[in-house]
């Protein structure tokens, strides 16, 4: 079974929270994040997996205009949670 977390974020001013899937795939591991907010939620849609590589959590690419907004507030709550840098690179 893939363990889950909740994670609590700040965005426009209002507390969420989201739940967050870990996958661990053989050379890096998988955030999948599920805001616990139907409009937020269709927002993230399709830009809400994260991944971590060489210990960093890769919060790009970054949509336009509130996606990308979103996914950015959310990566770094996730930083935070983990307490691990975050990169703006691309990944494979």
């Amino acid at each position: 079974m893939e363990p889950i977390i909740s994670i609590e974020f700040m965005y426009r001013q209002k507390k969420y929270f989201a739940l967050v899937r870990i996958k661990d795939k053989h050379s890096f591991t998988e955030y999948h994040v599920t805001i616990m907010n139907g409009a937020l939620e269709q927002k993230l849609y399709g830009n809400h997996i994260f991944v971590e590589d060489d210990g960093e959590l890769v919060i790009g690419p970054i949509p336009e205009k509130e996606a990308g907004q979103l996914r950015l507030t959310v990566g770094m709550a996730l930083c935070r949670h983990y307490n691990k840098p975050y990169s703006s690179k691309k990944t494979a």
